[in-house]
């Protein structure tokens, strides 16, 4: 089974989230995405447009949305902070 994620990329956003995005509860907002860890980074999460998406240590995940056009949008604007948030 090929994996669907790429979690070099998903690692990447949540670093881009936590740099330029904007403090929001217990994490950082970017985009309408929100980046956050657990108290000791073996996991971080990424939450927005229905999704929840959960990275953990060993690199094994969890996705949790309610339809595939969610979680298709979520993927949409994690792209787009991929794509278009480096450093300058």
């Amino acid at each position: 089974m090929q994996n669907e994620l790429d979690n070099r990329v998903i690692l990447e956003v949540f670093d881009k989230i936590r740099r330029f995005g904007e403090p929001y509860e217990d994490g950082h907002m970017l985009e309408g995405i929100v980046a956050k860890s657990d108290f000791d980074g073996y996991s971080v999460v990424l939450e927005g447009s229905g999704v929840t998406l959960q990275l953990n240590f060993h690199q094994s995940y969890h996705f949790e949305y309610a339809t595939n056009g969610l979680k298709e949008q979520f993927m949409a604007k994690v792209d787009y902070i991929h794509r278009h948030f480096n450093e300058s």
